[in-house]
């Protein structure tokens, strides 16, 4: 890829990602008007790159990040948005890129869900949590049997952060440890 796209390409994800965040801190959303554009763009970008070859990049890289995020939407943890935010920075970086943006997006997704149990207090916190777990674990091998235990009203690992934001760190953390090559 030439230097001029592949910093073109750098640029256009980075504030990709940093609007999909903020979005998603003030909305609680990550539009379809920012993701499909942006998917587009960047097939725009490394199919000028690299044409055939370069498009190619760009559909391996976005269903990398649809096949890493879809099921965990399906599962209810994730938004459609996040779904479709992923698969366009895959679609940016191409199947080597998106595999490490996808992992350290989980690794800073992971960060966040914990920052969340830590900062709740009170019943709901990941004191609670640990406590419920590890009854569980005790009555699992105590009887072979899973216990039920209801969570609190106000459960902080019910609690949803916006998942844009790690998106947008685990992508640029990705970009800055090198993972996008061009």
């Amino acid at each position: 890829m030439a230097v001029v796209n592949w910093h073109l390409a750098i640029v256009t994800v980075v504030t990709f990602v940093a609007a999909a965040a903020l979005l998603d801190l003030t909305t609680r959303k990550i539009p379809n008007r920012l993701t499909v554009p942006a998917a587009m763009l960047a097939f725009g970008i490394n199919y000028l790159s690299a044409g055939a070859v370069g498009a190619l990049h760009s559909a391996e890289g976005l269903g990398i990040g649809l096949a890493a995020f879809l099921p965990m939407f399906l599962a209810g943890g994730t938004g459609a948005g996040d779904v479709k935010a992923m698969a366009a920075v895959g679609a940016f970086l191409g199947p080597a890129g998106a595999f490490f943006a996808v992992l350290w997006t989980l690794i800073a997704g992971l960060v966040g869900a914990l920052a969340v149990l830590v900062a709740a207090d009170g019943p709901g916190g990941i004191r609670e949590l640990i406590r419920r777990w590890v009854f569980r674990a005790y009555v699992l091998l105590s009887t072979g049997h899973l216990a039920h235990v209801s969570r609190p009203e106000d459960d902080a690992a019910a609690r949803r952060f916006p998942y844009g934001l790690a998106i947008a760190s685990g992508t640029i953390v990705s970009l800055a440890w090198g993972a996008y090559r061009g």
